[in-house]
């Protein structure tokens, strides 16, 4: 009861306030791939003109092999990534762009979140998104404590898979992102939230 009254209150809230990004349009894998390196510890609405300038230049891996150098990165604070993307570009023009978990995370600059929110959102690939956002907001619904550890935790993940719905998991995981940015924030706006109902850390 509890976990499907917060499903349907996610993806209601999702159908109302779904924000557009030009990355949650495209249909290029590569562009996919980079906006969600892009996003990690950035803000989304810091990403917009570099992830558009980005696809104008580079429409697939090839194109920014060529150059081997992207100070677009740098403009982010992301010196050290554009290093990894890099590798990212040399690795995919040659042998293409994974679509199976094992081998995304084994992709330079591609963690488990990474190649989670790719397949999810771009692929149609079912998967479960987590990182400390989700952490959180999860934490305060069902009332347990949580740090830094607590996404590596194996009873967290199966908890998040459980949550996650099977056929609607791409919505579902968008309004988490969405929900998690504007909502139930470090400082939340229980006023705005439809969970309180049953979340056991309202303010």
């Amino acid at each position: 009861m509890k976990g499907d009254f917060f499903v349907n209150n996610i993806l209601q809230w999702r159908n109302i306030n779904y924000y557009t990004f030009p990355w949650r349009e495209t249909a290029n894998q590569w562009h996919a791939l980079v906006a969600e390196v892009m996003l990690q510890r950035t803000r989304a609405e810091q990403v917009v003109p570099i992830f558009c300038e980005f696809c104008l230049k580079y429409k697939s891996p090839s194109d920014y092999v060529q150059e081997k150098s992207c100070k677009m990165f740098e403009r982010l604070g992301l010196k050290w990534r554009a290093q990894e993307l890099n590798k990212l570009a040399e690795i995919t023009a040659e042998k293409g762009i994974p679509v199976e978990k094992e081998e995304l995370i084994e992709l330079p600059g591609v963690g488990d979140y990474i190649a989670s929110a790719f397949r999810s959102l771009h692929l149609g690939k079912y998967d479960v998104i987590i990182d400390s956002n989700v952490v959180r907001l999860y934490g305060r619904y069902y009332g347990f404590q949580t740090d830094g550890e607590t996404r590596r935790k194996r009873w967290f993940k199966e908890l998040a898979s459980c949550i996650t719905p099977k056929k609607e998991f791409r919505d579902y995981n968008y309004g988490l992102i969405d929900f998690t940015r504007t909502v139930c924030k470090p400082k939340p706006l229980c006023s705005a939230c439809p969970l309180t109902e049953y979340c056991e850390g309202k303010y």
